[in-house]
């Protein structure tokens, strides 16, 4: 069993509308190898608040946690914290009073509690993590990034690429753009 499964044993004895409360601390290498584009670099830290319906069990949590990404500029690890809300819910397989085993949910991608009536939050967590990812993380707001030629690093110094000659049919263009910048500033 891990931090971020849950036994609701006795939660499921108990009527609809029961709920209970339950820390998480998970370290990070709970999920590791869930996220492609992300590591998890803290532990998911929060609560989870799990109430039982008449066919499940409803999670509802705040949880927070700091994740690796690459910057879309330089292509360096850059740290971004975290703050996510968890909504799932659960079908068990298994009757908790007689042990036999239940029909699946019509959704396939149901959760379910498994025979051992844990609720396991790792998919949860995954995906609602995939969703606070942002399309475009930057190291920093002045970050130059890689010259789009030769690779180098333009935070620690200048390439030797030649200037790019422009073509003389942008010429109105950037006579448009410069003029633009010139009146905004």
């Amino acid at each position: 069993m891990t931090a971020l499964q849950i036994n609701v044993a006795g939660l499921l004895k108990e009527t609809a509308g029961a709920a209970r409360e339950y820390p998480v601390n998970a370290p990070p290498g709970e999920l590791a190898g869930l996220l492609e584009d992300a590591r998890v670099v803290s532990p998911v830290r929060g609560q989870a608040r799990i109430m039982r319906t008449q066919q499940s069990v409803f999670v509802r949590g705040r949880l927070q946690t700091t994740l690796a990404v690459e910057c879309s500029r330089c292509l360096d690890e850059t740290v971004l914290p975290v703050r996510f809300d968890v909504e799932a819910e659960y079908f068990p397989e298994v009757d908790i009073n007689t042990g036999k085993g239940l029909p699946r949910p019509n959704d396939d991608l149901a959760f379910t509690i498994n025979q051992s009536h844990e609720v396991d939050l790792r998919e949860a967590v995954r995906q609602h993590l995939l969703l606070e990812l942002p399309m475009s993380q930057v190291c920093r707001e002045d970050c130059k990034g890689l010259c789009s030629r030769c690779g180098v690093d333009l935070n620690i110094g200048k390439c030797l690429c030649e200037p790019e000659l422009l073509d003389d049919r942008l010429a109105p263009l950037k006579a448009l753009l410069d003029g633009k910048a010139g009146a905004a500033g």
